[in-house]
């Protein structure tokens, strides 16, 4: 009887050591499964936020009432539009440092031509923040492309 007590408590030494092995390196696992999970909503985040600004800037063309884009009051060349950034950032829920540039290629907001909006961030994932001091960044960008309708 004390031989089997002695296996079976070696068993629960050797489970704990294992466990012990093991822990860290389930736990890197799933912080980086999370942090991947992460930049796929924030980057999913930014696209939506992108898409939006540009169809912003497709519905106030030169013709709106409250126009975007060359020619307008809240247009700073060569690639600024206060109010195309601010609707940007108003769908960018949970991105910080967000740059977003706004372009004109046809050179007015006129219907038929085009407009650009693009915007990045940089994204530091948890285990470089934690391990690295933040040395690690990986730049988000999104782009979308949309022609003036008025």
């Amino acid at each position: 009887m004390t031989l089997a007590r002695r296996e079976r408590g070696s068993d629960h030494g050797q489970a704990l050591v294992e466990m012990a092995l093991m822990l860290p390196v389930l736990l890197l696992l799933l912080v980086g499964v999370f942090d991947l999970g992460r930049a796929v909503w924030l980057s999913n985040t930014l696209a939506m936020a992108v898409r939006e600004g540009s169809r912003y800037g497709v519905v106030h063309g030169a013709l709106s009432a409250s126009p975007a884009g060359p020619g307008s009051a809240t247009y700073t060349a060569p690639d600024v539009d206060t109010a195309i950034a601010s609707a940007v950032q108003r769908y960018a829920t949970g991105i910080p440092n967000l740059t977003v540039n706004a372009s004109w290629p046809d050179g007015d907001a006129n219907r038929g031509s085009r407009i650009v909006v693009s915007a990045s961030f940089p994204f530091t994932p948890i285990l470089a923040e934690a391990f690295l001091g933040n040395a690690l960044h990986v730049t988000l960008q999104s782009s979308s492309t949309l022609v003036i309708e008025q």
